[in-house]
């Protein structure tokens, strides 16, 4: 892998084993994992009082706040490792 600005003769490979973002995946899991049993449960028992639209608001907000905190975790990580590609 050529980093950019660099001649073809100083070539530097990246090391992805080195910088494997296993707490990115874990978090990744577990945030979905909480959104999954935040929707069960809001849907058996804390919705009773919304009507349809009220219920597909929350979850479209919920999936919003669940990718913007995946997101923001995996753009941290890729900014971090951005310079070495």
């Amino acid at each position: 892998m050529k980093l950019r600005g660099s001649s073809e003769d100083s070539r530097i490979q990246f090391d992805w084993k080195q910088h494997m973002p296993v707490g990115l995946m874990i978090l990744s899991f577990v945030a979905i994992g909480l959104w999954l049993v935040f929707i069960l449960l809001y849907a058996l028992f804390w919705s009773t009082g919304f009507n349809w639209f009220q219920n597909i608001i929350v979850t479209i907000v919920s999936i919003v706040l669940v990718g913007l905190v995946v997101g923001a975790a995996w753009t941290v990580w890729g900014m971090k490792y951005a310079k070495a590609m």
